[in-house]
């Protein structure tokens, strides 16, 4: 039974697909966020998404974060319609369900990973076996683009690398802790002290104050913790969250 959720993360433009599903079952989800995010360098990014590099030699792209999907959408829908519809001709690949459904719905067509993919790790996988099935000549091939955050882990890179396949990097968005998370989270005690409460993990970076003050508070005992994907599970199980509920 769920009465109520808190989800640690900055709500989804123009639709977010967790709104729509709590919402489905007559649940309105609280939204907590625990970082900002900002913008880098969006004209830099429309004027490599209309080069030749990008239409006509690369057919690959990799995007794992929502934040990142925001505004890879948003500059492809300045590159006009023509362009749009030949980016949206191209292979991608992510993590989660959200950030897949995200992409499809803005116009792309092949998306791979998204359901299968919980993590990079896992991407990761599927597009090597990708690369083997289809025989694609890695030598040959041109370089995936990874379209990623200023902080990002090194898991994607090290295992494409590893098994010889070749990629770049731009950083569309960059991030920073919010400095007003505790306050927030405080204005929402309410929710917390009933027994139906979820509290909903997305990943481990900005969580340190918000789990320093759970601790510091009696832990998570009148409330239930919720993590999505392995990594973060993981990384709360350091804080010994036990019986935690992973998507």
């Amino acid at each position: 039974m769920v009465n109520s959720v808190l989800l640690l993360k900055n709500k989804t433009t123009p639709r977010d697909p967790y709104q729509e599903v709590f919402s489905s079952k007559s649940i309105t989800p609280q939204f907590l966020p625990l970082l900002e995010h900002s913008p880098v360098d969006k004209e830099g990014l429309r004027e490599y998404l209309i080069s030749d590099e990008f239409l006509n030699q690369t057919n690959t792209f990799i995007v794992t974060s929502q934040r990142a999907v925001e505004v890879f959408n948003e500059c492809i829908q300045d590159c006009g319609e023509e362009i749009s519809k030949s980016i949206w001709k191209k292979v991608g690949y992510t993590v989660g369900p959200a950030t897949s459904k995200i992409l499809m719905e803005s116009g792309f067509k092949n998306i791979r990973g998204g359901h299968d993919a919980g993590n990079g790790a896992i991407l990761s996988d599927i597009i090597i076996d990708d690369y083997k099935e289809n025989g694609i000549d890695k030598e040959a091939e041109h370089p995936i683009m990874f379209f990623t955050g200023e902080i990002r882990r090194d898991i994607i890179p090290k295992k494409l690398l590893s098994a010889g396949i070749k990629f770049k990097e731009k950083v569309v968005y960059k991030t920073a802790s919010r400095d007003d998370i505790i306050d927030n989270f405080d204005q929402l005690k309410h929710m917390q002290q009933d027994p139906h409460h979820w509290i909903v993990f997305f990943s481990p970076q900005g969580t340190e104050v918000i789990i320093d003050h759970i601790l510091a508070n009696g832990g998570s005992q009148s409330f239930n913790i919720a993590s999505i994907g392995p990594t973060t599970k993981e990384y709360l199980a350091t804080f010994i969250f036990v019986a935690l509920q992973e998507e």
